[in-house]
């Protein structure tokens, strides 16, 4: 009786050993075996053929949304498609589909977030022909534009319209010549009647005395002696920085009792007491590009800086 209590005991320990060899190679397959087959059958291999496209900008906002900006040029290949390719900081990608772009069309294409991966350092995008697919086109590091959180109104002027906002502008002398607003213009406020706390970013030409941006029942923003000057009824702040005769990034950025003015990054400190606009539409004149309003701080002045600086 004792030599078969311990043939039994011998086989039930052998049973739980072989069941748990069993678990661990699950185990091994499931965390091993299976993320490799996956990151293989997602991996994609790009072709030799290209054509002329380029990664014009990438528009990364705080939420995951992103803008990328294709240009193609000539050729008259016809496209199926086009696969943009998200790279994060660890080197992790992305996939995404899209429709395709036409010979000598500039195009803006949207993406939801990608929460598969961390935060985008680039984009590559190829084209897609026959079903085959072409050579990866990357964006430069400097295509990257990160707009950060509050923005409530950014006028690009590639044409009248507010691309964040829904605001219009309405010409009422010049034009838009260039991408650039070169005149004066009238432009809707929705949204942009803030209390406390704003921050104005945007690109002026040459430094001849003049208003340049005026809220109605508001504030003005002016080029005094060289100099950039806010005025809030009877407060105000000015630059210590002197514009040049080209292109000048200014930013105000207002907050109580410390405000801030940068002209192309240099920066002068002045004092709010408070700040709160009524209603009252934007009037800009001058030549002026890339004006975006946000209701609080601007955190990354110098990256909007680099992306949107003049040549």
């Amino acid at each position: 009786m004792v030599k078969v209590g311990r043939k039994a005991q011998v086989g039930i320990i052998s049973l739980i050993l072989i069941i748990l060899i069993v678990i661990i190679l699950i185990a091994i397959v499931w965390n091993v075996l299976v993320p490799l087959i996956k990151e293989k059958g997602e991996d994609v291999q790009f072709g030799k053929f290209t054509i002329n496209l380029e990664v014009k900008e990438v528009i990364l906002f705080e939420n995951g949304v992103s803008m990328i900006t294709i240009n193609r040029k000539s050729g008259n290949e016809e496209l199926d498609g086009l696969k943009f390719v998200f790279y994060d900081e660890a080197g992790n990608s992305e996939v995404r589909d899209k429709e395709p772009i036409h010979e000598l069309e500039t195009k803006t294409y949207s993406f939801a977030a990608i929460p598969e991966i961390g935060k985008i350092s680039r984009v590559g995008v190829a084209p897609i022909i026959k079903g085959n697919l072409g050579m990866l086109i990357e964006s430069a590091p400097s295509d990257i534009l990160m707009i950060p959180s509050g923005v409530v109104g950014w006028w690009r002027f590639d044409d009248l319209k507010d691309f964040i906002g829904g605001n219009e502008c309405t010409l009422i002398k010049g034009g838009i010549i260039d991408g650039v607003l070169n005149g004066e213009a009238n432009c809707d406020s929705k949204g942009l009647n803030l209390v406390n706390n704003m921050a104005i970013s945007f690109w002026v030409n040459g430094n001849d005395n003049k208003k340049i941006i005026t809220k109605r029942n508001g504030y003005e923003i002016s080029v005094v002696d060289k100099k950039i000057e806010f005025v809030y009824g009877d407060q105000q702040g000015i630059s210590d920085e002197e514009l040049n005769m080209s292109w000048n990034h200014v930013v105000i950025d207002i907050a109580p009792a410390f405000s801030i003015i940068y002209v192309n990054n240099i920066p002068k400190t002045f004092s709010i007491s408070s700040f709160n606009l009524g209603e009252g539409n934007l009037i800009l004149n001058g030549e002026i590009d890339n004006l975006m309003i946000l209701n609080k701080s601007i955190t990354n002045i110098e990256g909007i800086y680099n992306n949107q600086k003049k040549d």
